[in-house]
């Protein structure tokens, strides 16, 4: 069992889970369930290997665990504010937002010597941050009921998904405050009525992924799943398993780009007859 494959295709079927439904509390749902089934495998693995190294052990704590961990905080958290977000008066709307805003920052504050040993990239501390025989001898400051077992946790690793979590979500009530009379923040389709995309689904996959990877679009400046949720927005056009599309291309054994060649001799084939 390859752990680093079960966490990027994890994280593969979060982002399908946005293309189900636009509604975050049901994006939520779906997506906890996938992180604590993704979790659970985790500990079952990890009880009955372990690891062959101190190195491994910290690859896994900080970066792989991380993935289903720092998601499942994120989601709980988002859907836990979304349920008990304010009926009703836009202003005590945007005061939710606010004062959750402020507790979030709270936690940074709180965290400040752990936050910059991260977004500053170190490692000295790593061993003892990342690896289960220093689980004790630190002080928690962050573990409210998420469960730690001392056999799955380290003395950072929870802390550390929930300062990635946080920053998600700070991005995330930022957003919201600009629209806060959606139902559950739920986004609202930008279909362009009458504009049907009607090649196949891999034709749009080639596109998308050949406009992000040349940062044809916000200069780079956007995430390739938020282009593929505006994509299938705009067209109303069903991308589930947007990845596995991918993958599929990805292991022909013709072209690759088969409808960017097509759009290509196409295009040329035009301009050669308006020579003519």
């Amino acid at each position: 069992m390859d752990l680093k494959i079960l966490s990027k295709e994890l994280s593969d079927e979060l982002d399908n889970v946005q293309l189900i439904t636009l509604d975050v509390v049901k994006q939520a749902d779906l997506s906890i369930v996938l992180c604590r089934n993704l979790i659970s495998k985790f500990k079952k693995a990890i009880t009955k290997k372990g690891f062959e190294n101190d190195k491994m052990e910290i690859e896994f704590f900080k970066e792989i665990k991380q993935i289903p961990l720092s998601n499942l905080i994120y989601y709980s958290e988002l859907r836990s504010f979304e349920i008990q977000y304010p009926k009703g008066n836009t202003t005590f709307k945007k005061q939710a937002i606010v004062k959750k805003i402020n507790k979030l920052n709270r936690f940074f504050v709180v965290n400040m010597d752990f936050v910059q040993y991260i977004e500053q990239e170190h490692m000295y501390l790593d061993d003892h941050y990342f690896t289960r025989i220093y689980f004790n001898n630190f002080n928690a400051t962050h573990s409210k009921y998420y469960y730690r077992d001392p056999d799955f946790s380290t003395s950072h690793d929870l802390l550390l998904a929930k300062l990635t979590a946080n920053k998600r979500l700070i991005k995330y009530l930022e957003e919201r405050f600009k629209n806060v009379n959606r139902r559950n923040g739920a986004k609202i389709k930008n279909v362009v009525k009458g504009f049907k995309w009607t090649a196949s689904k891999s034709a749009l996959v080639e596109l998308i992924y050949a406009l992000n990877y040349n940062r044809a679009i916000n200069n780079g400046e956007i995430e390739l799943k938020e282009m593929v949720i505006r994509f299938q927005e705009i067209f109303d056009f069903d991308m589930k398993d947007f990845y596995k599309t991918y993958s599929e291309i990805k292991a022909r054994k013709k072209s690759r780009t088969k409808f960017l060649d097509e759009l290509s001799e196409g295009l040329m084939s035009r301009m050669n007859k308006e020579d003519d």
